[in-house]
């Protein structure tokens, strides 16, 4: 029997008085969007509206996203106006970085300097928004763990259209690591466990791995297998006892909703006559694909974060749904695994909505129910122009005009100290942020000072920057780049290109697997000469098969 695990009464409910509330949450995946309507108020949460629907085929297209989203919140007839939506997929990404030797104040221009060498696409025009985790002043220099998370401008203004122009206000925008991440706050989840909790929410296009140490999240990663892996893995030709079988997706789909993960050793069959044991090693790479990734991020997290270990695992989305998923990891992994309910953190008072809402359906609503909890703005990527603090003095114009009236009876004494306070407010913080630039001038003469000594070499930036987009396009996913050199050559004018790496997976697979890199990048019309250096396992860290060099030219 599932596992589900039970959460602490959220945190929040003692802070909220006065009538209730509706806050109102919606996740566009790209297999379902799901819209989740909350009513907070001191006694309790309750849940209004719960509504799920498929996500129309051909991609992200605003006005057909909206006109969805407009059928269903009409269909269920939902009210509220101001929504949370999720960010995720491309162009949306959280990073963990350390700041150190910088005042508090100054974090922010120091996050996006950094953040700069860690987001696969530019933060030039790009959302940002950051947390600080840790702060250590015990040495000489403050430190500052910081977890961030950026969008694109793109990313961002299209969600921000579909809501629109189905009649909604935006008022938030969360990625979806931290939609989770409030979900989670809220219920006070963590705090108490020694060691780290490890969520895997496995969706139809993607899924992700979310660390949670004391409470807060530390570690998000998204990872290349999703369900969707299962459903590919089934399609194709399959024998069924005397004659051969064409799966189409449609058809594989239904086999892995209905039987799930079954055993090599099972002897039974489907209604379709396929031995469940064909099924079973169907799916065993795509298993053992994940229990890799996962297994990869969790000890990066404890090695090279310096986290707790791993002491549970939490499956969340769609995917949790698979039948005997929860069996496969409790076998391979030497901890606990249970199911998320997000429902049992948050539903205080009986609802009809509630009921509705079947147990097997509910870890897929993680990331729904924290958008729909009230909402704290602490990783808003919402433009700040548009977010509703913002807004308050047009929204509530009486309420404004009333104040001014106020302030206008004010004694000029009092307001002339209050104004000197401002002014003396403002003065320290320009100062602060002169005090930053002028540090960022130095060092910026610094390493003009440095590129002088360097020897004049011709860069060829143009064929470097080829080299690393073609790297990391070509580069297989189990293996991972841990050093790359680009130089001349100590005989000759060309440049040469040493990569060193670690490979994943099987022992038996890792050779083909360097084998066949060194051929597409032979392949490539910039490299030429590619050798291998070295390979062997004596210096492979855990989950690590092998490591590797490879030398070429660059042409």
């Amino acid at each position: 029997m599932a596992t589900i695990l039970q959460m602490k009464k959220p945190d929040i409910l003692g802070k909220l008085t006065g009538p209730a509330k509706k806050h109102l949450g919606i996740d566009i995946g790209n297999h379902t969007i799901k819209i989740l309507e909350l009513s907070t108020t001191a006694k309790g949460v309750d849940l209004v509206h719960h509504a799920v629907a498929p996500t129309p085929p051909g991609g992200f297209q605003v006005s057909v996203l909206a006109a969805q989203l407009k059928e269903m919140l009409q269909q269920h007839r939902i009210k509220t106006k101001q929504a949370v939506a999720s960010l995720a997929g491309k162009g949306i990404a959280t990073r963990r970085l350390t700041v150190t030797n910088i005042p508090e104040e100054e974090i922010q221009e120091a996050v996006r300097r950094q953040a700069e060498e860690l987001f696969p696409f530019s933060l030039g025009d790009a959302m940002l928004a950051f947390q600080i985790l840790e702060r250590d002043d015990s040495g000489a220099q403050k430190k500052y763990e910081v977890l961030v998370a950026a969008a694109t401008r793109e990313k961002v203004v299209e969600h921000m259209a579909v809501l629109r122009e189905a009649g909604l206000e935006p008022v938030g925008l969360m990625a979806e690591p931290h939609a989770v991440e409030q979900l989670w706050r809220s219920a006070s989840l963590g705090e108490d466990e020694e060691g780290a909790i490890a969520v895997l929410d496995l969706g139809a296009h993607k899924t992700s791995i979310h660390i949670f140490e004391g409470g807060r999240l530390r570690f998000s990663r998204y990872v290349p297998t999703s369900g969707d892996a299962f459903t590919m893995a089934l399609t194709g030709m399959i024998r069924a006892g005397e004659r051969d079988i064409e799966l189409n997706t449609a058809q594989a789909e239904k086999l892995k909703r209905e039987h799930g993960i079954s055993s090599v050793k099972d002897r039974g069959k489907t209604g379709e006559g396929i031995p469940l044991s064909q099924l079973a090693v169907r799916l065993r790479p795509v298993l053992e694909k994940l229990e890799t990734e996962i297994s990869r991020s969790c000890d990066y997290y404890s090695f090279q974060v310096q986290g707790e270990t791993i002491t549970r695992l939490l499956l969340a989305g769609g995917g949790a749904q698979l039948k005997g998923i929860e069996t496969f990891f409790t076998d391979r992994f030497d901890i606990r695994v249970e199911f998320l309910d997000p429902l049992a953190s948050i539903i205080i008072q009986d609802s009809p909505a509630f009921s509705e809402v079947e147990a097997a359906n509910r870890p897929d609503l993680t990331t729904v129910v924290g958008l729909a909890l009230p909402f704290t703005e602490r990783f808003n990527l919402l433009p700040v122009d548009l977010q509703p603090h913002r807004k308050r003095w047009s929204v509530r114009a009486p309420v404004a005009y009333a104040t001014l009236g106020l302030l206008l009876l004010i004694p000029l004494g009092q307001y002339g100290w209050q104004n000197q306070r401002r002014i003396s407010t403002l003065s320290q913080a320009v100062n602060a942020k002169r005090s930053f630039y002028e540090r960022l001038k130095v060092e910026n003469s610094q390493l003009d000072t440095k590129l002088e000594r360097l020897p004049s070499l011709d860069l060829r930036v143009p064929q470097v920057a080829a080299a690393l987009r073609l790297v990391s396009q070509t580069i297989p996913e189990d293996i991972a780049l841990t050093n790359m050199d680009v130089g001349k050559g100590a005989e000759s004018n060309r440049f040469e290109v040493k990569l060193r790496g670690l490979i994943y997976g099987r022992i038996e697979e890792a050779l083909p697997m360097v084998t066949k890199f060194m051929e597409d990048l032979e392949k490539a019309p910039i490299f030429s000469n590619v050798q291998l250096g070295s390979a062997g396992d004596e210096k492979a860290p855990k989950p690590a098969v092998l490591n590797f060099e490879i030398g070429c030219v660059l042409k």
